[in-house]
């Protein structure tokens, strides 16, 4: 379904920020939680499973009180928002303007924007007020929609790619040419970066976030700093 309505850019922003993690757990919680932008996941009933921070103060619930709910708890048009969710089913994404119906009977309208199994059998929707001024929604940029990579630079990704192939620090400061206090140093860096507990760990979180790329690492060719 074409949408209806000019989608305001951050939200344009916030769901390709969202497509680009689709399947990969650890980064989309990651942006669905930091994101400034609200967002919901959904089940195959319209019953809510997560709910972050900035949609849970703009529908003005708790988490708690929200996975008590569904979809058609907050619609005002039923008719229509069953239209809506077959459109969403059907096609995989939908985008355009709606309106909701909070707890204590206030309507709201919006921009939203959903896609089908961000993870399995999670949907997603992320939504800005219809009524804001652009320029003030063009200020929300989403936490964590960088792309995978740039969570670590460029040297620190050989690093961790030698890491990954069983190289040890004497081993990593000659392909490099660097020196081993500086291996060491980029190996805690990445090890923070990544929130990880050792090098087997920050291996494991780098391949689930793509970071080492679709296939085996191996020793990067030589290159010059």
């Amino acid at each position: 379904m074409t949408a209806s309505y000019e989608v305001p850019a951050a939200l344009r922003q916030a769901s390709r920020a969202v497509s680009a993690t689709r399947g990969r757990a650890l980064q989309l919680h990651r942006l669905f939680n930091r994101s400034l932008i609200p967002m919901v996941m959904v089940d195959n009933d319209r019953r809510y499973l997560e709910v972050n921070t900035a949609a849970r103060l703009f529908l003005r619930m708790s988490l708690q009180e929200l996975r008590q709910r569904r979809i058609d708890d907050l619609t005002q048009d039923w008719s229509e928002m069953i239209a809506r969710w077959d459109d969403l089913m059907e096609q995989g994404t939908v985008s355009d303007r709606y309106c909701l119906t909070l707890k204590d009977g206030t309507s709201l309208c919006i921009f939203y924007a959903a896609q089908i199994n961000a993870l399995p059998g999670h949907h997603l929707i992320v939504f800005v007020p219809a009524d804001w001024p652009g320029d003030e929604l063009d200020e929300l940029q989403p936490a964590g929609n960088d792309e995978p990579a740039s969570s670590l630079s460029e040297r620190q990704l050989d690093v961790l790619r030698l890491v990954a192939i069983g190289a040890n620090a004497s081993q990593i400061a000659a392909e490099l040419s660097i020196s081993e206090a500086t291996i060491r140093t980029h190996v805690k860096n990445i090890l923070a970066r990544l929130g990880a507990h050792n090098r087997a760990h920050a291996v494991a979180l780098a391949m689930t976030q793509g970071l080492l790329g679709e296939s085996d690492p191996t020793i990067p060719a030589e290159t010059s700093d």
